[in-house]
């Protein structure tokens, strides 16, 4: 009786533990960024102007050629603007494999845990660059002077998430 009794102990433990450590050993794939909007500024580094594009998940973007006023500044990912005569639009849609190809990046490089400001590297005239993420869920926005240009594995995330979204916007010829 002694032993049939730790055979049944043993058989319960047994089936608990594999139960308790079942979910343990279960690979959890994340599914794509819920992405709605993607915004990308780019200042050219030897000239003022700057580029700031404004990727929707209509498939829509937004593109504005801003001319800046001297002494201003403008949080240009927060939505701010100089007045309309420092800035040129054009509007146009991408194709939504280029969206789904520029989510799907974000997703990989793990986008919403890149660093926020990658550190100055004492370049004064190289270009600057900025992406900022919103989802359904948070926004996230990281960037800097010559972000992605480094062989780091942050910059390098970071470049692989700038070529994504130069290629959705048709411009895969840029770095």
């Amino acid at each position: 009786m002694e032993k049939l009794k730790k055979t049944v102990i043993t058989v319960l433990v047994a089936a608990l533990c594999i139960f308790a450590f079942a979910g343990c050993t279960e690979k959890h794939e994340r599914g794509p960024l819920k992405v709605t909007k993607v915004t990308y500024l780019v200042y050219s580094g030897d000239q003022p102007d700057v580029e700031l594009y404004i990727i929707t998940k209509d498939l829509k973007v937004k593109q504005y050629n801003i001319r800046p006023e001297a002494g201003k500044n403008y949080d240009y990912l927060a939505g701010e603007l100089p007045p309309e005569d420092c800035y040129e639009v054009t509007e146009f849609e991408i194709e939504e494999s280029r969206w789904e190809s520029m989510v799907n990046v974000l997703t990989r490089v793990n986008f919403m845990e890149l660093l926020e400001e990658f550190p100055w590297d004492g370049s004064d005239d190289a270009p600057t660059y900025y992406i900022r993420v919103e989802t359904e869920d948070a926004v996230h926005t990281s960037g800097g002077c010559n972000a992605g240009f480094k062989k780091d594995p942050e910059s390098r995330r970071f470049s692989e998430a700038k070529q994504q979204v130069n290629y959705a916007l048709n411009k895969s010829w840029q770095d």
